[in-house]
């Protein structure tokens, strides 16, 4: 997939750098994921193709973004969609289009942390699903599906960093994307739940040659 080629470049220009947390790539043009505990290929052996890669090279992904923050964890396996990540440990992964990311911190610094990547296209239309009221005011911008597409694009996956920055903090109480409102801020947006507007989180965005990058970050006790 000869567009990917410039990706790892503009991953690791944009990426996260916050004090304390780890960022890692991997993708399934590298081969056999390498940095993945026996356990997890076990667990990924039966599922199907498409999940099992993806799960493989998050897991990959994930203990890279460990050693990048000085930690280390044995296999991680799952909670329903969520790793299921040992104690002391915040962190979180994407996956889009054969490419993985995950970043990852103590807990102590750390509340939680969200990381979204979006490298396919989204439609215009989808805008529904993933923008409430006011919020369509955000769609603004030159006209067109194309550019209106990007702009959703980027609006979808900051809610989405958000929502797993969010979800363990608030647990079913945040039920999916609508129930969370974007406001512009910085190099992004400061997001809450509609039934939480008090707590808030920073979502950094970086546009990439063919995506977008997300990321969410709740301090910590001793941050």
């Amino acid at each position: 997939m000869g567009t990917l080629l410039p990706l790892p470049r503009a991953l690791a220009h944009f990426r996260p750098r916050v004090p304390g947390l780890g960022f890692a790539v991997a993708s399934v043009h590298e081969g056999p994921p390498p940095a993945v505990r026996a356990a997890e290929r076990e667990l990924a052996e039966g599922m199907e193709p498409y999940r099992r890669a993806d799960f493989l090279i998050g897991r990959s992904a994930l203990h890279r973004a460990l050693r990048a923050a000085g930690l280390n964890a044995g296999a991680v396996l799952f909670d329903g969609p969520r790793p299921r990540l040992p104690a002391g440990i915040a962190a979180s992964i994407s996956h889009s289009d054969g490419v993985a990311v995950a970043v990852a911190g103590p807990a102590g610094r750390f509340r939680s942390v969200g990381v979204d990547l979006e490298l396919t296209e989204l439609p215009a239309a989808a805008a529904h699903l993933v923008l409430a009221g006011p919020e369509a005011g955000l769609l603004r911008g030159p006209a067109g599906p194309r550019a209106a597409g990007e702009r959703l694009r980027v609006l979808y996956s900051a809610k989405e960093a958000a929502f797993k920055a969010l979800s363990p903090v608030l647990g079913p109480e945040l039920r999916g994307l609508r129930d969370l409102r974007l406001q512009p801020w910085a190099d992004g947006y400061l997001a809450h739940a509609e039934q939480r507007p008090g707590l808030r989180v920073p979502v950094s965005v970086r546009r990439l040659p063919q995506g977008v990058l997300c990321w969410a970050v709740l301090a910590g006790p001793d941050a």
